[in-house]
């Protein structure tokens, strides 16, 4: 939260101090300080002091461009930049820039052009913007040898960002251009096409339209599900960063005191949830419950040992839940939906539910404003006005979350608020009294 009194000094003590710490443990450790090359780690360590430094000098180099470019000059420079920006990396994945250059080598702007197709002049001008984001350089300057920084090679690192960034560039981007269209028209609607994704994409839709009906449509020249199975990547693509790893999924609950037990994973999408808890609980069985267009991709995921314990149902979750089981398992499902829906999909599995039996979420707890890191409270603001922007939804805090816990059944009891150290998101144990 910002100090409206903090100032250059104060600000640059805290860079100074939390640069110390983090460079202090890399040294005691033997490791190598980040640097913008190739081959430059792609993170901190994940050590509680070295992250708290992390956020904090995050925070105050933050602040700190804000005082330096001035009140009269922010909004202005960041209502230019910011899309821009976006363009640019939009460019740089639609057009696969990203291998047009080797991970450890370097290739001409001429030879780029060729292969993605950009005019070279005009390729030139957009290389000038990335390089000034810290994507991509140049061997020396004005040689138009193109090499690769550390963030532009992510792409090799983890080749699933690419989903990541077309779902946010080429569907969420155009959808936040019409938000205050939506706020205009729909006000306090719940229902989910009543958001800015319905007024870009499906203005003529019923009500309870969708965005993942939507993309689901089938349209000329396109096959069929590819929005959802790219929706799907992007999500494991998330998976794949720190604060947001499938392995917070196992801190926040004892799973080994089931036993032997099934766990149904609804809306588990390609499976990354149910391989982890599979793999490190031997005693769960997992059922991974979504979309049939899923199942290809979610069984070529499956390890050929779990397969045994790890399987996919095509369900709909909005249907009554077909599977009597110890846990279900909904992780970022539920602030897809306005409290309306969530009442909805957790009152189908209330007939199956056996007294000591468990719902447990996984989801963005939404802490109380100062609670956390400015970079934890702006990344946390931000999903919640995608969910705002998608699917007319939100993130939620804890008084929210009994709130609509209570109202699908008195006899659900909350019975705890997980937050794993390091992860992003919290779980919540949900106990049915029968």
């Amino acid at each position: 939260m910002y100090n409206l009194n903090e100032n250059f000094t104060e600000l640059a003590a805290q860079i100074a101090s939390s640069t110390a710490i983090i460079t202090e443990y890399l040294k005691k450790n033997g490791l190598p300080e980040p640097d913008f090359t190739v081959n430059s780690a792609g993170g901190l360590p994940p050590v509680p002091e070295v992250q708290e430094a992390r956020m904090n000098l995050i925070d105050a180099t933050s602040k700190l461009r804000h005082l330096a470019l001035g009140s009269d000059e922010l909004l202005r420079t960041e209502s230019l930049l910011m899309h821009h920006d976006q363009s640019v990396i939009d460019i740089l994945n639609q057009f696969d820039v990203w291998t047009a250059v080797p991970h450890h080598g370097t290739a001409s702007v001429a030879s780029i052009a060729s292969k993605t197709g950009i005019p070279e002049e005009k390729l030139r001008r957009i290389f000038k913007h990335a390089f000034s984001m810290g994507l991509f350089a140049e061997t020396s300057p004005g040689s138009w040898e193109i090499v690769h920084t550390g963030s532009s090679s992510y792409y090799y690192r983890n080749p699933l960002i690419k989903a990541w960034i077309g779902h946010n560039l080429e569907e969420v981007a155009p959808a936040c251009t019409r938000l205050p269209d939506a706020l205009r028209k729909y006000t306090d609607s719940q229902e989910p096409a009543h958001c800015a994704a319905g007024v870009a994409f499906f203005p003529d839709s019923p009500p309870d339209a969708t965005l993942f009906s939507w993309f689901d449509i089938e349209r000329e020249g396109e096959e069929k599900g590819w929005r959802v199975r790219r929706f799907g990547d992007a999500m494991a693509s998330l998976a794949e960063t720190g604060s947001a790893r499938i392995e917070h999924v196992n801190a926040g609950f004892d799973w080994d005191s089931l036993g032997e037990a099934t766990v149904v994973d609804i809306g588990g999408s390609l499976g990354h949830a149910s391989i982890e808890l599979a793999s490190k609980h031997p005693k769960l069985k997992c059922i991974i419950q979504d979309f049939a267009e899923l199942e290809p991709q979610s069984a070529a995921l499956v390890p050929t040992e779990l397969k045994s314990r790890v399987t996919f149902q095509a369900h709909n979750f909005f249907e009554p839940q077909p599977v009597v089981a110890e846990v279900y398992f909904l992780k970022h499902v539920c602030h897809d939906w306005s409290d309306k829906y969530v009442v909805k999909i957790l009152k189908q599995i209330v007939p199956v539910m056996k007294t000591g039996s468990r719902v447990i979420l996984m989801e963005f707890i939404v802490p109380a404003r100062g609670a956390v890191p400015d970079s934890v409270g702006r990344f946390i603001s931000a999903i919640d006005l995608q969910m705002m922007t998608l699917c007319n939804s939100k993130e939620r805090t804890p008084e929210d979350w009994t709130k609509v816990v209570k109202e699908t059944d008195e006899r659900f009891d909350i019975k705890a608020f997980v937050q794993p150290p390091g992860s992003a998101a919290g779980l919540i144990e949900i106990v049915w009294k029968g």
